[in-house]
């Protein structure tokens, strides 16, 4: 569960990026074909104030994720010891086989 939850919020901000990006590179386009006084040019101001809606709302997803995916780690974190445990004990029953061909499996 909590690793389904990670790779979503994985893509998720993957997904983010690429948004702003995509906004990023719109803004520079209409930018370079903008003539004359670009305070003017309508179709640029929406794009802008559009955009800083759409980045201030990513932002704050991304937040929101960077806090789900620590909390994730911390839980994670908490299970190491125990994995530790169950490999030494894995390997030590997975070796009996060379101490007596009785212990093989």
């Amino acid at each position: 569960d909590l690793e389904e939850l990670k790779n979503s919020l994985v893509v998720s901000n993957a997904k983010m990026a690429a948004q702003l990006k995509d906004i990023e590179s719109q803004i520079l386009k209409l930018l370079s074909e903008s003539q004359g006084n670009i305070l003017d040019d309508e179709n640029l101001i929406d794009t802008l104030s559009q955009s800083k809606v759409t980045s201030n709302e990513i932002s704050a997803k991304a937040e929101e994720a960077k806090k789900t995916e620590l909390s994730i780690d911390e839980t994670r974190s908490e299970y190491r010891p125990i994995a530790f445990r169950a490999s030494l004990l894995f390997f030590c029953v997975a070796d009996m086989s060379s101490v007596d061909p009785m212990y093989q499996y």
